[in-house]
């Protein structure tokens, strides 16, 4: 399993707000990382960015590609636990809602388009509003106990 979280942002962004993007980046313990269009893996042609839209994957920490625990959705023994994540799966979720959350609020953002999967693998497309993420996506995860294999259109 590679826990994968892979996504774009539009409209494109200008230069400062790259800039603003760019230093929140910086600041952050988990990884996040600019990629081309041809690295968001089995989205549809209909759901690829078609203007110049900042894309993105997110991993567990800079310098790792993927999102290991931030979605596995497993509870880890508080004890014998040294992940540097909280020890519940809701936890660490909520850090990476987070940060789509802060994402699209430094961008002034339109739309999202954001996979969560095991394996790059999209099964279900969800479009949901910004107002609803946490509500759905906490929900997806309590039913599948892990990495929904969906693709969630947020828009603002």
């Amino acid at each position: 399993m590679s826990n994968d979280v892979s996504g774009y942002i539009t409209p494109a962004l200008t230069r400062e707000v790259k800039d603003i993007l760019e230093h929140y980046i910086s600041q952050r313990e988990i990884g996040i990382y600019k990629i081309r269009k041809d690295e968001l893996y089995n989205f549809p042609l209909d759901m690829l960015p078609v203007d110049d839209a900042f894309m993105f994957s997110i991993g567990d920490r800079p310098g790792y590609p993927n999102a290991t625990y931030l979605i596995d959705y497993y509870e880890y023994d508080p004890i014998s636990s040294n992940t540097g994540f909280p020890f519940g799966g809701k936890d660490r979720l909520t850090i990476l809602l987070d940060t789509f959350v802060d994402m699209i609020k430094i961008t002034n953002a339109k739309k999202m388009v954001v996979a969560l999967t095991d394996c790059n693998q999209i099964e279900t497309i969800k479009k949901i509003k910004l107002s609803d993420l946490y509500d759905v996506i906490y929900s997806d995860f309590e039913e599948h106990q892990g990495p929904t294999d969906t693709l969630y259109e947020i828009t603002v």
